[in-house]
This record gives C-alpha cells, structure tokens and sequence, in this order.
C-alpha cells in the first residue's frame, strides 16, 4: 500500500515538475525571438541610415547633423546590447553560428515546440 502511494505521489511530482519545466521553455523561446526580433531591427535601421548617408551629406550640415549623429550613436548602443558570444570569432565561424541557429528552430517548429 505505501508503494502506491510513493509511487502516485512521484507520479503526480514528475508530471507537474514537467509542465513547468515545458511552459518555462516556452516562455524562454519566446522572449529569444523579441530579442531577435528587436536585433533584427536595429540591424536593418544601421544599414537604412548607412544608405541614407551614403556621401556623408547629413552629418556635415548643423542642425540635420546632430541628429543624424544621435540616431547613429543610439543605433551603435543598441547594436552594442546585442553582441553575440563569438565576439573574437571569424566570419565563417559567426555564420556557422547562425546555421545551427537556423537549423535548431526548424526542429523546433518541425515538432511543435514553439
């Protein structure tokens, strides 16, 4: 009779201890893809303004130029918050990075555990 209670009693632990260790996940992957997404941004707002100011036109006048400098210098903090963990790495390794990334959430997705 204890058995069965020990057993039920480990039973209905390991369930719940798994519920909120698939919900914890959830929410992680979650908040992974604002930040992700809010990367994503900055990074096409850098290379917007690197557009725009192809010739340096903005910087050099007054009053457009202090702006302009501002929007830059708050674009490289952001870009700054945002570094990846292979900081000294080369390219190809950032990009092998980025493919295992990529790969992984394909799984993910794949099965659903998004």
């Amino acid at each position: 009779m204890l058995h069965y209670i020990i057993t039920v009693t480990f039973g209905i632990l390991a369930t719940f201890l798994g519920l909120v260790a698939f919900y914890a996940l959830r929410r992680i992957n979650d908040y992974e893809n604002i930040i992700l997404n809010i990367n994503n941004t900055v990074e096409s707002i850098k290379l917007q303004l690197k557009k725009i100011d192809d010739r340096g036109t903005f910087e050099s006048d007054d009053e457009v130029g202090f702006f302009f400098t501002e929007i830059k210098r708050l674009g490289n903090e952001l870009n700054s918050l945002f570094e990846t963990e292979v900081e000294d790495a080369t390219i190809k390794e950032k990009e092998k990075v980025k493919y295992i990334l990529v790969r992984q959430y394909m799984m993910l997705s794949r099965y659903n555990l998004l």
